[in-house]
């Protein structure tokens, strides 16, 4: 029963084989790279950007923030310097 159906439905025609080559292709493409995907990311846990940026992203904002802060201060007291000097 599911040989004939095969048969009928894939093997029969040329055009219809290539097309469900073509399919099953495509799928177990998107499946290998999913398997082989996991695996890597199983093997290297702990060691990628995407499992350890958490720890570099805050500390680079708070590195940011306090260079902002900074460069503001300092831009500061350079505008009071230079009112000061215009006034005498």
């Amino acid at each position: 029963m599911i040989s004939r159906f095969i048969y009928r439905y894939i093997f029969k025609r040329t055009s219809s084989f290539v097309l469900s080559i073509v399919i099953a292709s495509v799928f177990f493409e998107r499946a290998y790279d999913h398997a082989c995907e996991n695996i890597f990311e199983w093997i290297n846990k702990g060691r990628l950007w995407t499992h350890i940026k958490h720890k570099y992203e805050n500390t680079s904002k708070m590195i940011h923030q306090h260079d902002v802060k900074k460069n503001t201060s300092n831009l500061e007291k350079a505008s009071n310097k230079d009112k000061d000097a215009k006034k005498d």
